[in-house]
């Protein structure tokens, strides 16, 4: 399986898993924030989004 490292960095550290088959892992994924450019953001939203984009 394919999973993003947060998920299993723990279990990677422990040795319980073992990475197999890295010649086949696809290029890291961006996280995108989605929403309706017509519309105003919540300062809750945007707070949201700029600390996404800070913290990953």
């Amino acid at each position: 399986m394919q999973l993003p490292n947060y998920y299993v960095d723990s279990y990677l550290k422990s040795g319980e898993l073992v990475k197999v088959l890295q010649q086949f892992q696809i290029p890291e994924e961006r996280i995108w924030a989605v929403y309706p450019h017509n519309r105003h953001l919540s300062a809750k939203v945007r707070l949201l989004v700029d600390y996404l984009h800070a913290h990953l």
